[in-house]
């Protein structure tokens, strides 16, 4: 469900435009026109700040004129290996921190197991099991 924009002539706006000046209400010159009456305001400041030429320019990028994007220059070799290096650098700080953080949690369990002589971390068996070299 595409709707096609009207277009409308150079000549026709310039007309509008006049016929603004002439009559007491914008309002009802627009549904005379059968166009919106933001489009008579809008081609009205059009000619004020670009002249006739502006009325008949297209809405929208300008056909065949591409807009150049500056492309940034290229990296010196300098630079890559600055960019490598920061990478590796960010990686074995990760490493580190992972490793400092393991340390201190097993440190930390291994304080708790033999500490202040509490329970043991492993329950004693029960008395009333048997092993292979018991036997009554």
């Amino acid at each position: 469900m595409s709707t096609k924009r009207k277009r409308y002539s150079a000549e026709f706006k310039l007309a509008a435009i006049k016929r603004m000046d002439e009559v007491e209400s914008i309002a009802e010159l627009a549904r005379e026109l059968g166009i919106r009456r933001k489009f008579l305001y809008l081609w009205r400041e059009q000619l004020k700040t670009g002249g006739e030429a502006s009325l008949k320019q297209r809405p929208g990028r300008p056909i065949g004129k591409v807009s150049e994007k500056k492309q940034p220059p290229a990296p010196s070799a300098a630079e890559l290996r600055i960019a490598q290096l920061e990478r590796l650098l960010g990686q074995k700080q990760a490493e580190v921190d992972f490793l400092k953080h393991t340390f201190e949690y097993v440190r930390g369990a291994a304080a708790n197991r033999t500490g202040d002589g509490g329970k043991e971390s492993i329950a004693a068996s029960n008395a009333h099991s048997r092993s292979k070299g018991q036997q009554h």
